[in-house]
């Protein structure tokens, strides 16, 4: 049986934002605790989070969320290395395939990722993305062809940018929440200007 584990990255340092996006409240709790705990909700093999920046308070954030926390010392030298780090502890707990999550896409839910697991295909060479505003990126899944290829990463290049030479063969799952980050000011206050409509709720329905 093909074993999953997660990874979610969550080692940035929001500069552009000027405090940790992380720990932003979202419907009530911490933003990387909201994503960590939709990620539980699918019951993966394993669940592992990449923390660097502001890393003690996360912890304080997700420690009863029964997370793997990986720190990464190096987290300024780029994602590349976080990546590296999650893919590294997913071989270690013999994973075939891995699920790339992002800890700044607020709109992720459980209904989301479900759907990367109901694709799933047992392929060693298996690539799912999601897309949004006409680019394929998070969450991405692969299986192990490709950790080789993630591990070689370098700086900031994320996992999207071996997309672009396998963008035909990668199955999609379209995502237009998926668009929504929190990389500014301006990203925040509009995510806070359109929460209203999502008071008391969980999680925003899928789209």
């Amino acid at each position: 049986m093909q074993r999953t584990a997660i990874i979610i990255l969550a080692a940035g340092g929001s500069r552009r934002l000027g405090q940790p996006k992380q720990l932003l409240e979202i419907l009530g709790e911490p933003l990387l605790r909201r994503v960590v705990r939709m990620a539980a909700d699918v019951h993966p093999d394993h669940l592992i989070v990449v923390l660097g920046s502001s890393a003690c308070d996360c912890v304080q954030a997700i420690k009863d969320c029964g997370a793997d926390i990986v720190v990464n010392p190096f987290w300024e030298s780029g994602l590349a290395g976080s990546i590296r780090l999650g893919v590294e502890r997913a071989e270690e707990e013999h994973a075939d395939s891995v699920l790339v999550l992002l800890a700044d896409q607020p709109w992720l839910n459980s209904t989301v990722i479900r759907q990367f697991y109901d694709r799933m295909n047992g392929r060693s060479d298996m690539l799912i993305a999601a897309r949004y505003d006409g680019i394929l990126g998070a969450p991405m899944m692969f299986g192990t062809d490709w950790f080789s290829k993630l591990k070689n990463l370098e700086g900031d290049q994320g996992a999207r940018s071996l997309l672009a030479e396998e963008a035909d063969g990668a199955e999609i799952i379209d995502w237009s929440d998926g668009a929504v980050d929190l990389d500014t000011p301006e990203d925040l206050a509009g995510l806070m200007q359109g929460m209203p409509s999502f008071e008391g709720s969980v999680e925003k329905p899928p789209n």
